[in-house]
């Protein structure tokens, strides 16, 4: 199944910085956790950029909400519009 939503995106992140935080890590493994971790806030970023313009795209035709499966669990549709 597909992690598509906000939620998954910051448990993500968080995943990351939990992994990046581990005094163990050293070395190359330090090297590929630090690549992993650009990869991951550059598509984060256009994952926002996304939902940004999708939001400002709904409030510009006065839509109240959205189905997008980025903000699959919102249940204010008040906060998309």
């Amino acid at each position: 199944m597909a992690r598509n939503k906000i939620e998954d995106l910051r448990d993500h992140l968080f995943a990351a910085i939990e992994r990046l935080s581990d005094e163990d890590i050293s070395g190359d493994k330090l090297q590929e956790e630090l690549k992993k971790a650009k990869a991951i806030s550059e598509l984060s970023s256009a994952i926002v950029d996304t939902a940004r313009a999708e939001i400002e795209f709904l409030e510009a035709v006065g839509a109240t909400g959205s189905d997008s499966q980025l903000f699959k669990g919102v249940t204010n549709q008040n906060l998309l519009g």
